[in-house]
């Protein structure tokens, strides 16, 4: 059965203010949703709703198709079902890019081998550096780090926050395949300001419109 991704009238409030309130949309699976606006529209923290990272003030969201995801997606952000990626992800210094797959793997409970997680490595063009600590990592570095960290395991629902920030051309060509590969086995939602960006959705969200 394909999946769907469906929010529906999702608010969320911080105090007396709603950053987003009565947002409805729904995406399915193959397909990518491009989320944009201004700075402080609510990209992010709709982003951050969706995988679970921030509780939603009002509204359901529903992953339909793939067993208890439903459940897994409102009470365990960290689920195999959706791969995460944002710019302020937090990585360790004094990890190096291998360690940090090793542990991704673990705590997602994927049986992965150091050769499996080497060559996922090398797909991010990261397998030179497969052993170095993240602290010598340029930003670039960085944000392919935390695209193969949130595609390690195949999720359902990949999410990426500015994905491309500090990143090269090659880099951008990297995302672009990413989310290729991501259509033949899921949803992807990805917030960007960047118009060349936009046509990698099948369609658009404007927060703040």
């Amino acid at each position: 059965m394909p999946h769907r991704l469906v929010c529906e009238g999702l608010g969320k409030r911080f105090g007396d203010r709603w950053v987003f309130r009565g947002l409805s949309v729904e995406v399915s699976e193959g397909q990518s949703l491009v989320v944009s606006g201004a700075n402080g529209s609510g990209k992010s923290t709709f982003l951050r709703v969706v995988a679970g990272l921030t509780p939603v003030t009002e509204g359901e969201i529903r992953l339909q198709g793939v067993g208890d995801s439903e459940r897994v997606l409102r009470e365990h952000a960290m689920s195999k079902q959706v791969g995460w990626s944002a710019t302020d992800g937090a990585l360790y210094s004094a990890l190096s890019a291998l360690e940090h797959l090793r542990w991704w793997a673990a705590i997602h409970g994927a049986l992965l081998t150091e050769t499996e997680l080497r060559a996922h490595l090398a797909r991010f063009e990261l397998d030179s550096r497969a052993d170095d600590w993240t602290r010598t990592f340029s930003t670039g570095m960085r944000q392919r780090l935390r695209l193969a960290m949130a595609t390690l395991c195949q999720p359902r629902l990949l999410i990426l926050d500015e994905p491309t920030a500090g990143m090269d051309e090659a880099g951008k060509q990297l995302l672009t395949r990413v989310i290729d590969e991501q259509r033949t086995r899921g949803i992807t939602l990805l917030a960007t300001n960047q118009p060349d960006e936009y046509a990698l959705g099948d369609f658009r969200l404007v927060m703040g419109a």
